[in-house]
């Protein structure tokens, strides 16, 4: 399975978003709506926060409509660097549109999780099954 797969298809939500201007959308990526449309989430971003199922090349396309899993359980990117185990919360990482562990040893920053980890992964693992839209 890669990025933007879907790992379970019960309790799962899918639905269509317009796309900010002049954004890219990796499938696999985190994504929320600053108001003005999805984009690729960044570390400080506020949730809730999505999983693109699709690419989007703002450039390419007319049509700027993103399918986006806003709940359920789905592979993302995965910023390497950081083991993971089943049940931890994710974050974003300081790498636009991927997942990290979330930081257990500043608690409070609860904006920006953005799911719970549905495996375990090692450290230099590029991708993570994450239950999204469960807070």
């Amino acid at each position: 399975m890669t990025a933007g797969d879907i790992i379970k298809e019960a309790l799962l939500v899918i639905e269509e978003y317009t796309v900010k201007l002049n954004e890219d959308i990796e499938k696999g990526e985190l994504v929320y709506n600053d108001g003005n449309g999805i984009l690729a989430a960044t570390a400080g971003s506020y949730g809730p926060f999505m999983v693109a199922l699709e690419d989007h090349d703002y450039s390419e396309e007319n049509d700027h409509k993103v399918r986006c899993i806003s709940r359920g359980c789905v592979k993302v990117q995965k910023k390497t660097g950081n083991a993971v185990k089943q049940g931890q919360y994710i974050e974003v990482s300081s790498t636009t549109g991927e997942a990290d562990i979330w930081d257990y040893t500043t608690p409070g920053n609860w904006f920006d999780v953005a799911g719970v980890a549905a495996e375990d992964v090692a450290s230099g693992a590029s991708e993570l099954a994450v239950w999204v839209g469960k807070r």
